[in-house]
């Protein structure tokens, strides 16, 4: 009976330690709090400091749409010959029913890199009938 109540007390009394360390944190933990409420942002503070608006026109590119063909293993080949020779192309579907594919070199952020450069896109792309014109974005 004895042993029963000493360890009856001793769980007691670790009971009661255990609430004072979780319900009355140390001194330095407070301190800690303090540091980190100096340390957080102030809400006033202009936050988008050297940031430069862009208009759309920042973003105009242009690309070279050298051929519209039927099929698109005829228009990924060429696309690949465009690559090859180092410029930038891809393919999109093109038409109202979108059964055409349409080859495009670029994008180029001027048209003057296209217009300097448009004797070997030509050749490159098998095109002389091709068309300038804006790339979506």
């Amino acid at each position: 009976m004895q042993t029963e109540r000493i360890v009856g007390l001793l769980f007691f009394l670790g009971i009661i330690i255990l609430f004072m360390f979780v319900y009355f944190p140390e001194s330095s933990t407070v301190k800690d709090s303090k540091k980190l409420e100096m340390l957080a942002p102030n809400n006033e503070a202009k936050t988008n400091y050297g940031f430069e608006e862009f208009e759309i026109s920042d973003f105009d590119f242009f690309v070279y749409r050298a051929h519209v063909l039927s099929s698109e293993d005829n228009a990924n080949n060429l696309k690949e010959k465009v690559v090859n020779g180092g410029f930038p192309a891809f393919v999109e579907s093109f038409g109202e029913k979108k059964n055409l594919y349409a080859v495009y070199v670029g994008p180029f952020l001027s048209e003057d890199d296209i217009v300097n450069n448009m004797e070997l896109i030509q050749a490159l792309s098998e095109s002389k009938n091709g068309e300038i014109s804006r790339w979506k974005l």
